[in-house]
């Protein structure tokens, strides 16, 4: 069965109510009770745990977008999923245009994907993993393999043997062999997984490098929210299977209002909140507590920031520090998410 191009060029990735559930694993636990489960398949009793719940979104052609959620949240299934590694219940999956399940062919054609740890031939050097690839892929040369050596900063161990490589390399080999291949649209389960600060920091530049030349789609799951932030134009931020909020990260993390952390003079921290409280500007006033000392947050509508400080001044307050924080993705992902609030990081 041959599914055709779909008509939206503009979507480079569209994944349309995906379901998907497992069964128990098998064990031998599982196999002494193997007659029951069978009669439970058979009389249509038999539950399995859902995964995927009517999971939907889009990714449009040339965005960068970071994949999100709890652990358990179904990332990495969803990812498998939509690149047919693993069976559907039902729904579609649409790589540049072509159903994954029937076109996979031509819909991992320009694609190119990290899920889990990559698997190379131990027995060889990075380099010479990199030149069978270049042996399937006619137009790469020599000059080639070694730009995406030095790209994703391997070029110096380019003769070391796999086996050699640490958990941290092996992703980069591997997404010098996606470079290699000069694909449209990227996929990415956790690059930095086993990467020291310096490789992370090397992988975000290198995403951002290929966003900002325009050359490719990237799809990037992971956990870390300030790497998603810095290198992402949108999220998508999934929940038990199910999405619960995508959008523009700019536009998510945008507010009328704007969060104030304030200082005053010994004792008169109580009486500042109370009289704050009571100007019908103040959206919301709490004490709160970081590293022994305490200071007031204030939630309060952008043009009346200095307002307060003056009316502060007036009732003749001690103003140590007044300090404009912003909403940061991880603030807003525990919002969403409903695993409560992160401290705002300060600008």
């Amino acid at each position: 069965m041959s599914v055709k191009k779909a008509l939206d060029n503009n979507m480079a990735i569209d994944a349309r109510n995906l379901y998907k559930s497992f069964g128990e694993p098998f064990t031998f636990k599982r196999l002494l009770k193997l007659p029951w489960e069978i009669f439970l398949r058979l009389t249509g009793g038999y539950n399995k745990k859902s995964v995927l719940k009517d999971l939907s979104f889009k990714v449009e052609t040339g965005s960068v977008v970071g994949f999100l959620g709890p652990n358990g949240a179904g990332k990495s299934t969803s990812l498998k999923v939509m690149l047919n590694l693993i069976r559907k219940d039902s729904g579609q999956a649409l790589i540049a245009g072509f159903d994954t399940e029937y076109d996979y062919d031509a819909a991992l054609k320009t694609t190119g994907a990290l899920v889990e740890l990559p698997v190379f031939y131990e027995f060889m050097t990075g380099l010479e993993n990199l030149v069978i690839t270049s042996k399937i892929y006619k137009h790469i040369t020599p000059l080639d393999i070694d730009e995406s050596l030095k790209k994703v900063g391997l070029y110096e161990h380019r003769h070391k043997k796999v086996s050699q490589y640490s958990t941290g390399m092996r992703q980069k080999l591997y997404v010098a062999k996606i470079l290699l291949a000069k694909c449209s649209i990227i996929i990415l389960d956790e690059p930095t997984s086993g990467m020291d600060p310096k490789g992370q920091a090397e992988m975000r530049e290198l995403i951002k490098s290929l966003a900002m030349e325009k050359k490719s789609t990237i799809l990037v799951s992971s956990h870390l929210l300030y790497e998603i932030e810095q290198v992402c134009d949108f999220v998508v931020i999934i929940k038990e299977g199910s999405v619960v909020t995508y959008g523009r990260v700019a536009d998510l993390l945008g507010s009328e209002h704007e969060i104030y952390e304030l200082e005053t003079g010994p004792g008169q921290i109580d009486g500042c909140l109370e009289y704050i409280r009571k100007k019908e500007y103040i959206i919301q006033a709490d004490i709160k507590t970081r590293a022994n000392t305490n200071f007031i947050e204030i939630k309060i509508k952008r043009d009346d920031a200095s307002r307060a400080v003056k009316e502060l001044v007036g009732q003749n307050y001690d103003i140590y520090n007044f300090v404009k924080t912003r909403r940061s993705l991880e603030n807003y992902f525990l919002e969403v998410t409903g695993d409560g609030a992160a401290a705002a990081e300060k600008i």
